[in-house]
């Protein structure tokens, strides 16, 4: 019998979106939810850039975090190859993309990530997903 860690540890709980067409682009991707620590230190960035930077160039700043967010979901279609597995070099390039496109897909990493759900939702969610009996 596997113990409660190693259950954890092989549950495969990171949503995706297959097969996702950006027709901006003109391209098929695969967009994967980010595990708790990529969007702790998402959160961390945001919580720093408010305390340290004036109004515009937190601004400007948040757009290119959620342009490293989205370089971090997009994988090749049915690999679990990254897009982008230079994150220095997408968020280059998705920085200079359309705001509204990389905004949409940001909302969907979220989404993917469960971090669009409050605590109740998640936890009704988790409720619906659990696999054994309650002893």
């Amino acid at each position: 019998m596997s113990s409660i860690k190693e259950a954890i540890r092989a549950a495969q709980d990171i949503k995706t979106e297959e097969g996702l067409e950006i027709p901006e682009w003109g391209v098929t991707v695969d967009v994967w939810g980010l595990p708790s620590g990529d969007w702790e230190a998402y959160q961390n960035k945001l919580n720093k850039l408010r305390f340290s930077e004036g109004r515009g160039g937190a601004e400007m700043a948040v757009k290119s975090n959620r342009a490293e967010i989205v370089a971090k979901c997009l994988y090749e279609p049915g690999t679990a190859e990254k897009v982008f597995p230079d994150l220095a070099e997408g968020i280059a390039i998705l920085s200079k993309k359309s705001g509204g496109t990389v905004d949409g897909l940001f909302k969907l990493c979220r989404h993917l990530s469960g971090e669009d759900r409050d605590f109740e939702q998640k936890v009704k969610d988790a409720e619906g997903n659990s696999g054994g009996d309650r002893s």
